[in-house]
């Protein structure tokens, strides 16, 4: 594990975490993919399954010991089996063996839930056990179910606040209130949007919702109250620069938390503290760290890959991340050890 310490930087309660030590992920293995576009990738039942968006299906399962494709399912549409905007559920329940993807469509507003082991054994016949979602949550990013009542996610059409937390049973919203250590322009609600823009998971058990930061060297947890718990901070807070005349990011910006996972003992973040352009011309390697549901950083692991996608088997110690952008002919799924 890494040595760690912590130093008084940015004013009160941020903190800066210095990692004093990192390992390096070894790569086992790599295949390349068909397509270019996966948005996401989770690791339910021994299977590692892409969320595919631009491709003829929404999903691809592929074997984590080959890294060979099994099936692809969920086209565009309206019925049972078809997604407009699919997104995983991000939340923990307190079970260990997980075997359902649980899926939630803001623009259908349905939540799909599929045995994957039922898939498996008959790639050409599934059935997804549908239920119709509340309208408060219509166009939410990385919906997190924390109980009966409340769900918490990333509004995409309201920029009130880096998430909200929903109260389905009375229809309202709770906006967390937050400080970033600096102020926020007074521009746009787009452009506050778009500075805290990131990735949303929640731990069920322990009651804690974590929000990491792409624009911004943050993550943070909050209870299930809004409640703000812990901020870790990599590196000073800043506005990222933007641009008054077209009132967006500049594009010299850095990125910092590209992505999260969460196991029911940590949550990974994808950090890499470079350039935007960097890091899609593909010349900047990132870094994953793991901290413990406290917030207290346990590993940091070196990525000799640039990848812009992962997910973690922590049984088995490895790491599949995804390579390539957009502007990259293709992609490849890679398996790290650690």
């Amino acid at each position: 594990m890494g040595v760690l310490s912590i130093l008084w930087g940015c004013r009160s309660p941020h903190e800066i975490l210095v990692i004093r030590e990192t390992k390096p992920l070894i790569t086992e293995d790599s295949v390349r993919l068909g397509n270019n576009c996966t948005m996401d990738m989770t690791l339910i039942d021994s299977s590692i399954i892409l969320f595919n968006h631009c491709s003829n299906h929404f999903f691809s399962i592929f074997d984590p010991s080959s890294l060979k494709p099994v099936c692809s399912f969920g086209t565009k549409g309206k019925g049972p089996n078809e997604f407009q905007y699919p997104m995983q559920d991000r939340s923990l329940q307190s079970i260990n063996d997980n075997t359902s993807l649980l899926i939630y469509d803001g623009n259908l507003l349905a939540k799909k839930e599929l045995e994957i082991p039922a898939l498996l054994r008959d790639t050409v016949v599934y059935n997804f056990h549908s239920e119709n979602l509340p309208k408060i949550l219509f166009a939410n990013k990385d919906v997190n179910r924390l109980n009966d009542t409340l769900y918490a996610g990333i509004p995409m059409s309201k920029y009130e606040g880096p998430f909200a937390i929903l109260d389905i049973k009375n229809d309202k919203t709770v906006w967390s209130e937050s400080d970033w250590g600096f102020t926020m322009p007074q521009r746009s609600e787009m452009l506050s949007y778009l500075i805290t823009y990131g990735s949303l998971c929640a731990n069920t058990k322990k009651q804690i919702i974590v929000r990491s930061y792409r624009n911004i060297d943050m993550i943070q947890l909050f209870g299930f109250d809004g409640r703000l718990v812990k901020n870790i901070c990599l590196s000073k807070p800043e506005c990222p620069p933007f641009d008054p005349q077209k009132n967006c990011l500049e594009p010299e910006h850095n990125l910092y938390h590209l992505e999260m996972f969460a196991t029911p003992e940590r949550i990974y973040t994808l950090h890499y503290a470079h350039p935007y352009n960097d890091i899609k011309n593909g010349t900047a390697t990132p870094t994953i760290l793991a901290f413990d549901w406290d917030g207290n950083l346990t590993a940091a692991y070196d990525c000799p890959r640039p990848i812009q996608q992962f997910c973690v088997d922590e049984t088995n110690r490895k790491i599949y991340g995804i390579s390539g952008t957009s502007e990259i002919e293709y992609n490849r799924l890679f398996r790290f050890s650690y």
